[in-house]
């Protein structure tokens, strides 16, 4: 598959709208319960689940088959607790400012506007200091998933960020970024 034949998946009918609610959920429910069985149903065998997260001054990524709430990623940076009383929204995310440490606006809001590029800028930073790191099937696999994904934030102290994504017909979610609103690096 080359980067060209995206087709970009829009929900366009109810039944999508649905569909793609449904999902994004029914992982926050997962995620608030840590129930590994709830949340990996979510997860596509042949996706995976890409974690972003920050070792240091700069984000990075792994791929992984599936979660597991008693072994984050990474190890020394716990699950943390999640409460929300906020319904799901459609809408242009939030953005967290580091300096007054909050954000514009606070929900559970999905944006299906807007295509996250997470993975492509990490890619594309990391690739400047080690051109050996992503294969080109690496970087068109991540390009083309960003192109079919949508965001979802859940504002809170420790937020929950993550992509869902259309993939054969159904809804999954493909990426956890826990670097997101870490300000501290």
């Amino acid at each position: 598959m080359s980067k060209d034949s995206v087709t970009v998946v829009v929900p366009v009918t109810i039944e999508e709208q649905n569909q793609l609610s449904e999902v994004i959920t029914r992982f926050v429910r997962a995620y608030a319960s840590k129930d590994n069985a709830k949340a990996n149903a979510l997860i596509h065998p042949e996706l995976g689940i890409y974690i972003i997260y920050r070792p240091g001054a700069s984000d990075t990524f792994v791929k992984m088959d599936s979660l597991d709430f008693a072994h984050p990623v990474p190890e020394v940076f716990a699950y943390p607790d999640l409460n929300t009383e906020f319904a799901l929204t459609f809408e242009k995310l939030p953005s967290y400012d580091c300096g007054t440490e909050k954000w514009n606006k606070e929900g559970f809001i999905c944006d299906t506007t807007a295509h996250p590029n997470q993975l492509s800028n990490i890619t594309s930073f990391e690739d400047e200091f080690d051109e050996d790191k992503f294969s080109e099937e690496d970087l068109i696999r991540i390009e083309v998933s960003e192109k079919e994904s949508y965001r979802v934030i859940v504002t809170a102290d420790q937020p929950l960020i993550f992509h869902v994504r259309k993939y054969k017909g159904a809804w999954y979610v493909t990426t956890l970024d826990r670097a997101y609103a870490g300000c501290d690096a």
